[in-house]
């Protein structure tokens, strides 16, 4: 007879030791490159300490770079003094952040909802919106990308918590951009006005129209950058039918698109901007910003979570708004762009399948168009080659065949032109291996 285990401590050791260990859940998506231990500037290093150069600046948030000094000191001491609070416990670090993001804003008498992650900042906003106009409806466009967090209020009993919630399916009209790959006409611009009319025609039946939702660069789906003159009309025809204009800036905001805010291109302002990525540096922390009036349409204790206005990330967020005017991030980040879209355009002229350059600050992009058709492949051959030679590149697109270069806005000369010489490499590599004989 095989004796029993008795001893529970002993038990659960036998069952851990032949059990395989865990795995991320594939849900969150594959690893791009190995795993990094430290990280400085651009540079991403290993273990053994080998370099990587980070095009993709951690989904876009490190526009200063992984571990900068001024915001890893200010995180550091705020370690040492106090890490958590809770949402409704206030923080002098909490504090100055909404005191700082309101000074930078374009608002006369601004207001500051802190939230933890984008997507919170989003469905803050939509509620904020159906608050300030008593709407249902929202409008979005195509190939936009506002966050995947959806429903968990449908789990919340307290139905109080639920009043500006939603939207569900059928209160969300989603209309048509200008695609700045094929050009712009008037008559574009004329053809965009009217498909917007009509989709705020389809929101006012369904609710009435309470916000018209868009990135002025569509950055996950291509970096695809929206003229100020189409910005100006989705905002002069929100407003007449009584709807908020949201613009979703958190991958482009505080400089990472070459303006602190891209209210500055608009002739008015944008009644509710977003923040993030920037904002933290890495840390969780993001924010709706407009005017008080508006923000305070929402009735208190409806928009809570446990680690908004965390003073940790609100430190960090306090010294990166400091190098953020400081350092001139969004001049550096202009010019940056302006260089990169030169750069990129000059090696095109060599590999004519390189097709539509686009740069907007630290953010640039092409697609690979082979045969006149978008070819997916050739852009999973650029991605793979850049990973092989270090750098690490996202690809994606509206077709899957973009290849996104978004490097932090403060490069050196030196790390500048490893980047364009990697890209270079890159690019030749995967016209070698294509093997068609048709590029």
């Amino acid at each position: 007879m095989t004796d029993l285990v008795t001893d529970p401590a002993a038990s659960g050791r036998g069952r851990r030791d032949s059990r395989p260990g865990a795995v991320e859940a594939r849900s969150t998506g594959s690893t791009l490159g190995p795993e990094f231990s430290t990280g400085s500037g651009p540079w991403l290093f290993t273990e053994d300490g080998t370099a990587w150069f980070d095009g993709t600046s951690g989904s876009g948030a490190a526009t200063l770079g992984h571990q900068h000094p001024d915001v890893t000191a200010a995180a550091v001491a705020q370690l040492n003094r106090l890490t958590h609070t809770g949402c409704k416990v206030g923080s002098d670090a909490r504090t100055r952040m909404v005191e700082r993001i309101g000074a930078l804003s374009p608002y006369q008498e601004p207001a500051v909802l802190p939230t933890a992650t984008g997507a919170e900042a989003v469905e803050s906003a939509l509620k904020i919106a159906r608050a300030a106009t008593g709407h249902q409806a929202v409008v979005t466009f195509r190939h936009g990308y506002h966050g995947k967090t959806a429903g968990a209020l449908a789990l919340t009993w307290r139905p109080e918590f639920k009043t500006y919630s939603g939207p569900q399916p059928d209160h969300v009209v989603t209309a048509e951009l200008p695609d700045p790959r094929t050009g712009g006409t008037a008559d574009g611009t004329a053809r965009f006005a009217a498909g917007l009319s009509t989709a705020l025609d389809a929101a006012d039946l369904r609710g009435g129209t309470a916000a018209v939702v868009l990135e002025p660069v569509q950055v996950t789906e291509g970096v695809l950058p929206v003229p100020a003159v189409i910005l100006d009309e989705i905002a002069r025809q929100a407003h007449a039918r009584g709807a908020l204009l949201v613009l979703d800036e958190i991958y482009t905001g505080l400089g990472r698109a070459g303006r602190l805010f891209t209210a500055e291109l608009m002739t008015g302002t944008p009644d509710l901007t977003l923040l993030g990525k920037t904002l933290g540096n890495g840390f969780p922390v993001a924010a709706v910003v407009g005017e008080r009036a508006v923000l305070d349409a929402l009735p208190p204790s409806v928009q809570t979570s446990t680690f908004s206005g965390h003073p940790l990330s609100c430190a960090a967020a306090v010294a990166v708004l400091d190098v953020v005017e400081r350092q001139d991030v969004a001049g550096r980040a202009r010019a940056l762009g302006e260089r990169l879209h030169t750069d990129l355009s000059e090696l095109a002229t060599r590999h004519p399948w390189m097709h539509a350059v686009r740069a907007v600050g630290a953010l640039a992009a092409f697609d690979c168009v082979r045969d006149g058709r978008f070819d997916p492949a050739l852009a999973k051959a650029v991605t793979g080659a850049a990973l092989r030679g270090r750098l690490l590149l996202f690809g994606g697109g509206p077709e899957g065949a973009t290849v996104k270069i978004v490097p932090p806005a403060l490069l050196d000369e030196a790390d500048y032109r490893w980047l364009t010489e990697r890209i270079a490499s890159a690019v030749a590599q995967a016209e070698e291996s294509d093997g068609s004989g048709r590029i």
